[in-house]
Order: structure tokens, then C-alpha cells, then sequence
């Protein structure tokens, strides 16, 4: 007997990084980005592991790129997509950093018909990732398409907020994010930017000195951030292969708390690990900004 067709489905592209159980859970239908590697490509979720990914960008010191992805493989998403349900919403990675948002405006019109709605999710990874997360458990509450919509444009995608510091600005530079000279003045004086999105760009408004100093201004942070946060609500420690400092940080806001909090911990995945590279660590939530929680 063929399953009955739902009203709404999740589509994502693969930079939102959430872990594949998640995926699976909310059954949301992965755009998959590919990974090009000089003598082979991968795709995320697909055929690379997160292991074998960061092995081959630091132990192999391989320079992997990303690109959109091919109409082909549009369609082939959308029809997996329009299978399952009479619609759809698409939430994309941020215009500001990739092609794949306007892409999918041009391919939805083509290949589906209108019967998907393209969002600028204006983020990339994990923030990302908990936008895609709200928009799933709101359609598994059963919230009509418009309703959703309101809601991304109004109270989630402008609340979404990252504060995040990469482990080293070796791989910002490699991928043309940051200068050569914002590189080697950052080794030489052992600065740490601090790494937001604003406005769907990656922003710095400010760096830190040293390692120890990175945890603690995200201490700090998450202290203020567990107090303002509402009951109930989620707060993601992000890192990419540094797993021992990220319990340091999921257990410190557990301490400093107890209210009933979903606390989650993401890793950065493949097609944004380019980028970030390993040792990245940080938070993400939705609501107040950082500035405006540390009163600056």
C-alpha cells in the first residue's frame, strides 16, 4: 500500500551540518553540496564521513573547494521532495556566501512547478542547521505553509545569532575568506576573531588573545545566555573535532542552570568545515544578540 502523501516537506541544503539523525527524524530531503578534492569528489551525507573529511584536510593537507549543485541534482531533490508531499519549503544557505539560494529560486520554477518556496535561511553551518531544525518541528506540529513562513521571516532567521572562534585562520585563508596579511598578523599575535553572521555575511567584530581566552568569553557568554534564554528553548555548542572542549562548555552551562533547556552539540560538517577547518568551537541560539546579552 503506497504511503499517504503529506501537505508540507523540509528541504535543506547540506551546509546546515545537522547530524544525520536529526535528518532523519523530521525526514527532511537533503540538497546534497559536493566536495571536490584534486583527484576525486565526495558529497556530503553521501559517500565522506566527517573523519575522513578533516584526515584529508589536515593529515593529507589536500585543498578541497564546494560548488553549487548541478540542476541535475536540483531536480532529482525535488522530485524525491514532491514524492512525499504536495509541497514544499526550501531553506538554503545564506545568498551572501553561495549560489545554491538563487539556484533553487530559478529551479523551483522550473522543475517543480512553484509547489516550492525558497528561503534565505542569511547563514551558514549550524545556525543554519537550528533554523532548519525549527522550521521541521513546526511542520511536524502540523503548522500551515504561510504560517511557517511568517514565522522564519518575523521571529526566527532575524533572532538567529552565532558566536563561534575557528581553531586556526589557516583554512579562512585558504578558501579567500580572510587575507594573507589578516593571516599572518593573526599567527604572529595569536589573535582570535570572533566569527558572527550579519546581514547573511560572516562578520568579526571583535577578536580575543589566546586559547584560554576563547573559552572564556564563551562561558561568559553562555552564562548570560542561559539566564535570558526562555524555558524550553535550544542552545548548540558547535565545534568541529574538538570534542573534549566542547563538553568543557556543554557542562558549564549545564552548571550555571537549571532550567529545562534543550541543550544539543553539533559538529560542523564537510562543506563548511572547508572553511572553518578543525578546532572550531562556539554557540548558537535563537534570540538576544551577544552584545546585547554582555550589555555592550
Amino acid at each position: 500500500m503506497a504511503q499517504k502523501k503529506k501537505k508540507l516537506i523540509l528541504i535543506a541544503d547540506s551546509a546546515c551540518d545537522l547530524p544525520i539523525e536529526t535528518i532523519k527524524k523530521y525526514g527532511i530531503v537533503i540538497l546534497p553540496i559536493s566536495i571536490y578534492f584534486p583527484d576525486e569528489t565526495r558529497t556530503q551525507y553521501i559517500d565522506i564521513t566527517k573523519e575522513e573529511f578533516y584526515h584529508k584536510i589536515v593529515e593529507e593537507n589536500l585543498e578541497p573547494t564546494t560548488g553549487v549543485p548541478s540542476p541535475r541534482v536540483y531536480k532529482k531533490t525535488f522530485d524525491e521532495a514532491l514524492e512525499k508531499a504536495d509541497e514544499a519549503i526550501m531553506v538554503n544557505l545564506s545568498r551572501e556566501l553561495s549560489g545554491i539560494y538563487g539556484y533553487g529560486v530559478i529551479y523551483a520554477k522550473q522543475f517543480a512547478e512553484d509547489k516550492i518556496t525558497v528561503v534565505d535561511s542569511r547563514n551558514a553551518t549550524l545556525p543554519f542547521g537550528l533554523i532548519v531544525l525549527k522550521v521541521a518541528k513546526m511542520i511536524e506540529k502540523g503548522l500551515a505553509k504561510e504560517e511557517i513562513l511568517e514565522k522564519l521571516k518575523t521571529e526566527i532567521i532575524p533572532k538567529t545569532q552565532m558566536n563561534a572562534f575557528v581553531g586556526s585562520l589557516k583554512y579562512l585563508k585558504r578558501s579567500g575568506r580572510i587575507s594573507t596579511l589578516q593571516h599572518l598578523l593573526g599567527e604572529m599575535l595569536n589573535y582570535k576573531p570572533l566569527l558572527t553572521f550579519v546581514d547573511g555575511k560572516l562578520d568579526s567584530p571583535m577578536k580575543v588573545r589566546g586559547e584560554d581566552a576563547k573559552m572564556d568569553y564563551l562561558k561568559k557568554l553562555g552564562e548570560k545566555l542561559v539566564v535570558d534564554i526562555p524555558e524550553h528553548e535550544t542552545i548548540v555548542v558547535i565545534h568541529s573535532r574538538n570534542f573534549e572542549k566542547a563538553e568543557e562548555l556543554m557542562n558549564h552551562l549545564k552548571k550555571v542552570s537549571k532550567k529545562k533547556i534543550e541543550y544539543l552539540t553539533w559538529e560542523i560538517g564537510t562543506a563548511i568545515g572547508v572553511h572553518a577547518g578543525p578546532g572550531a568551537l562556539g554557540l548558537t541560539w535563537l534570540g538576544k544578540s551577544s552584545d546585547e546579552l554582555l550589555g555592550k
